[in-house]
């Protein structure tokens, strides 16, 4: 919220930025758009009234990984004022118009939702009765993937609903994480590149770098490679030994281009220690 209030901001557009963010690591594209409900009740008479007056609006970011995270927030502010100013237009009046290319198996414009809920949840009593939200699991889900977060007192919270057809439950589970991480990270390091902020978390980070680099085996060091090869070729004669495209050589095969290539060059006057330049 500090950052917000330096840049103008609000906390929806920070971290629908980091969402955006999270969302090009995950594409590796950078030409991002994200639907978000807005109220729609613009003015104050209209608040009292009971009604549905939520439209969709797209937010669109593009994303360069030199780009710094205060660079970016910047332009999902402009973007979001953009599209308020625009609110009152349907949704479906902007994919009439826009004419994008429609699939039967995802929504147009955006397949991702994102949405932060900050209107007060109190309940609301009266004489004889007293109103109060209650969470619902819906089996369904609009889209491919929708985070929803909540600001209360205890801070920021939320659930990411996703299609089981997509993701699997370990993927969704790794990518609130990295939500999780992204924020910290950009809100720490504002001016930083985008690009070199991390998402990784500590275990996986140790994974990535430590435990999945544990490659040290054991191997006949006081053996020559050509020696070593030899034996392989000996054990295998006639398992692949190298394919490029349509073309494979077992190792018998190997072995015999190799000693081909080896007396070439040898009648070339190559010997031990020169240099041989390869195009």
């Amino acid at each position: 919220k500090a950052l917000c209030q330096q840049e103008g901001a609000t906390p929806f557009m920070l971290l629908l930025g980091a969402f955006q963010v999270l969302l090009a690591r995950y594409s590796g594209q950078q030409d991002i758009s994200v639907g978000s409900p807005v109220a729609g009740r613009q003015r104050g008479e209209l608040e009292e009234l009971i009604g549905f007056f939520v439209n969709t609006l797209v937010m669109r970011a593009r994303l360069d990984s030199r780009l710094s995270f205060r660079g970016l927030l910047r332009q999902v502010r402009e973007s979001a004022l953009g599209a308020y100013a625009h609110q009152d237009v349907p949704f479906e009046r902007l994919v009439e118009e826009l004419h994008p290319a429609r699939d039967l198996s995802r929504g147009p414009l955006f397949q991702v939702f994102f949405a932060l809920q900050n209107a007060p949840t109190a309940p609301l009593r009266n004489q004889a009765l007293t109103l109060r939200p209650m969470e619902v699991d819906s089996p369904t889900l609009k889209f491919e993937l929708q985070l929803t977060l909540l600001d209360s007192p205890e801070g920021y919270q939320g659930v990411l609903a996703y299609n089981t057809d997509l993701y699997e439950a370990g993927t969704a589970a790794r990518m609130v994480a990295h939500f999780r991480m992204l924020v910290e990270a950009l809100v720490a390091r504002p001016d930083a590149p985008l690009a070199s902020v991390p998402m990784l978390t500590v275990p996986e980070r140790q994974q990535v770098l430590v435990d999945w680099n544990s490659t040290a085996s054991e191997y006949p060091r006081g053996s020559t490679l050509p020696e070593v090869f030899s034996q392989v070729v000996a054990r295998f004669p006639d398992k692949t030994a190298v394919e490029f495209a349509d073309a494979k050589l077992t190792y018998r095969e190997l072995d015999a281009r190799a000693n081909q290539l080896a007396w070439h060059l040898r009648g070339l006057g190559v010997s031990t220690d020169s240099r041989v330049a390869l195009a």
